[in-house]
Formats: C-alpha cells, sequence, structure tokens
C-alpha cells in the first residue's frame, strides 16, 4: 500500500487533468485562435504560438488537426495540451484531386509539395500508368513517408 501523500498526490493530478479538459463548445478554433490564446497553454510561448499561427497561414488555414506535427519544435506532449482546449471548428475544406491525373503544376500548389518532388512524383505515377495506392510512392527516393497520412488531406486516388 502507497503512503497516503502519495494516493493524495495522485488525486490532485488526476483531478487537475480533468478540470483542464474543456467541452467542444468551450474550445476555441485553431483556425481562429490569436497568438495570445496559444501562450495560455501550457508548453508553448510566443515563439510556438508564432510557429502554428505562420505554419497556419501558410497552408491557408487546417485541413486536420494532425497537420500540428508539422510545426516546427511542439513536441506530442504539447500537441495533447493544445487538443485539451482547442479544437479544429472549421477545418479548410479542400476539395482532393486525382493524384493519378494532377498536373504538376498543381500538385507543387499543394502543401508538403515542392516542384522538384512534385515532378518527380508525377513522373513516377506516368512510368506505372497510374498508381492504385499511397504507399507505392514510398518506392520514390526522397518521398516524405512520414508525411503520408497529412498528404492523402489534399490528394485521393482515382484510377
Amino acid at each position: 500500500k502507497f503512503p497516503d501523500w502519495v494516493v493524495e498526490a495522485e488525486n490532485k493530478k488526476s483531478k487537475a487533468k480533468k478540470r483542464s479538459s474543456l467541452s467542444y463548445a468551450e474550445k476555441k478554433d485553431l483556425n481562429a485562435v490569436t497568438e495570445s490564446d496559444l501562450i495560455e497553454i501550457s508548453g508553448i510561448g510566443e515563439t510556438l504560438s508564432r510557429r502554428i499561427i505562420t505554419y497556419r497561414d501558410k497552408i491557408g488555414g487546417f485541413v486536420d488537426i494532425i497537420q500540428l506535427k508539422d510545426v516546427y519544435g511542439l513536441k506530442y506532449d504539447v500537441i495533447e495540451n493544445l487538443k485539451d482546449k482547442i479544437a479544429l471548428k472549421s477545418p479548410v475544406i479542400v476539395e482532393k484531386q486525382n493524384i493519378n491525373s494532377i498536373s504538376v503544376l498543381e500538385l507543387s500548389e499543394l502543401p508538403y509539395f515542392d516542384y522538384e518532388i512534385a515532378r518527380t512524383i508525377v513522373n513516377f505515377i506516368k512510368l506505372r500508368e497510374g498508381i492504385k495506392s499511397f504507399e507505392e510512392l514510398s518506392k520514390i527516393e526522397d518521398f516524405p513517408n512520414y508525411r503520408l497520412d497529412r498528404i492523402q488531406l489534399y490528394l485521393e486516388i482515382i484510377e
């Protein structure tokens, strides 16, 4: 059996965690929060809040909260703290494009792709006469596999 002071400390921690989590209606919208809203969250200071806002502006707004993984310096536990106070209430609506028929220019205009990787992907797809799954793209040298979940927010496969 643990001493009473250990049990009480654990109870206080769990109560504090329960109190810090807000209902969906009480949470602020990720695509509308300000730097000062973000600074209130544990683990986020001026620099990280500025990076989140800058990244949001760069991609034209968040489509999914998973895109926070791409903010430099934002660790997993801080993202979890952020999810307690903020939700993605107004995600950017994206019309997914067919990767089997997209042009290099169209692909390079999407987040996560520069012109070089877009050209490589389009050439790879033309050589194979289309792809059936996103996993096939992992055969491309320097393809960012770790971003596959975010890339699928903008693209789909139609054969």
